[in-house]
């Protein structure tokens, strides 16, 4: 059984998707953008995501994160609890340390396994985090 739960903004993707007992959310940063508004240099790098949120802290940006990560899982009838896996990607490894001491207050028992990867991303924030959870199905 697969289940698609829409997302509600402008890229063509869902919030998450259930496959049988597992759900995976899509990868989601601190805030939402629309592609349209994104300005470029002539090299290709992303001057301006047109949000305005680029002078925000990164600590307030790894908690955003966890919020839509926390929507995402909730349409799917899921919580933090049930994370099995998370994925993480940071523009800056000097961010690291600061993302950890965040991550481990969201994942106090049983943490789910983790990888975190150095990224550039399509718009201007400095994280960005997908998860899967393991939720069985009731009869």
């Amino acid at each position: 059984m697969k289940q698609a739960f829409q997302a509600d903004h402008a890229v063509p993707i869902s919030k998450a998707v259930r496959a049988g007992d597992f759900v995976f959310t899509s990868a989601y940063g601190p805030w939402l953008f629309n592609p349209v508004n994104v300005t470029f240099d002539a090299a290709g790098n992303i001057i301006d995501d047109g949000t305005g949120n680029q002078a925000m802290p990164f600590e307030e940006q790894v908690h955003r994160t966890f919020d839509f990560a926390k929507e995402a899982l909730a349409v799917a009838g899921c919580t933090r609890d049930d994370v099995v896996n998370c994925e993480c990607w940071l523009t800056d490894p000097r961010d690291f340390v600061a993302f950890n001491a965040i991550y481990k207050t969201y994942f106090k028992a049983a943490p789910p396994v983790r990888s975190i990867f150095p990224m550039r991303f399509m718009f201007t924030c400095k994280v960005e985090m997908k998860v899967v959870a393991y939720k069985p199905l009731t009869a």
